[in-house]
């Protein structure tokens, strides 16, 4: 490419806005109430759910888009229990790069995602407690 059309278009992304990458998602998340995400790198995860001394746990997979405002966090195919054929669509807000806040809906599309974080139907998670 030559110089003067790479300098031009440098000069014209001067203003451009990336989006920011996501902050790690990968590993054991809690929502100190007895519930747990373990997030792999390959976009699979477990969800460990405790009910007094047993717990029950559901696969999934999951995709994590940064460039949505606010983030989207969508866990599907779900490989047992109770959501098996349902996905979850929902939103993610980083506090810190320890702690994320959750809010999903159930549904077959996108379009069920919420739009903003209601405090009765938004979890907050910590990594690796």
């Amino acid at each position: 490419m030559p110089a003067a059309l790479t300098g031009a278009l440098a000069f014209l992304c001067l203003g451009c806005q990336l989006p920011a990458p996501c902050p790690e998602i990968s590993g054991q998340w809690t929502n100190r109430e007895g519930q747990d995400f373990i997030f792999q790198p390959d976009g699979t995860g477990l969800w460990l759910v405790k009910f007094g001394s047993s717990t029950d746990s559901a696969r999934f997979d999951y995709r994590l888009d940064c460039s949505k405002k606010p983030a989207a966090l969508d866990l599907v195919h779900f490989q047992n229990g109770p959501l098996v054929g349902k996905n979850l669509f929902g939103i993610i807000e980083w506090s810190s790069d320890s702690s994320f806040r959750l809010r999903y809906e159930t549904g077959q599309a996108p379009d069920v995602r919420p739009a903003a974080f209601e405090q009765e139907q938004t979890m907050k998670f910590y990594k690796g407690e």
